[in-house]
C-alpha cells in the first residue's frame, strides 16, 4: 500500500502536468497581435497616429500589424486644419483615413 506522503506526491505531480497542458493550449489559442487579442473580446486596441511617420517602414509594420483602431496624433486639431484664417487643409488627416481604411 502507498503511504500518504506519495500519493500526496502524485496528486500534486499530476496537478502540475494538467496545469501545463492548460497552459499550452491556452497559450495556442491566444491571439498574435495586441489587435487580434482586444478583438476576442470584442474591443479595439488602438494607436494615435502622426501622418508624417506614415513613411517610416518600421512604424508602420507595427501599426498596420499591431492595432486595430486608428485616431490622428494632431493633423485635426485646429491649428492643423487652419493654418491660417480662412484657409482649411485636411491633407494629413486624410492620409491616416486612407491608412486606416487601406487596412479594414
Amino acid at each position: 500500500m502507498k503511504s500518504r506522503r506519495t500519493l500526496l506526491l502524485s496528486a500534486a505531480t499530476a496537478g502540475v502536468v494538467i496545469a501545463a497542458s492548460v497552459a499550452v493550449i491556452g497559450t495556442a489559442e491566444a491571439a498574435t497581435t495586441l489587435g487580434a487579442s482586444a478583438a476576442q473580446t470584442g474591443r479595439y486596441f488602438g494607436a494615435a497616429i502622426a501622418a508624417g511617420r506614415l513613411g517610416d517602414a518600421t512604424y508602420t509594420r507595427i501599426l498596420t500589424t499591431e492595432f486595430n483602431a486608428v485616431t490622428p496624433e494632431n493633423e485635426m486639431k485646429w491649428d492643423a486644419t487652419e493654418p491660417s484664417q480662412g484657409r482649411f487643409t485636411y491633407t494629413n488627416g486624410d492620409r491616416i483615413l486612407n491608412q486606416g481604411l487601406s487596412n479594414g
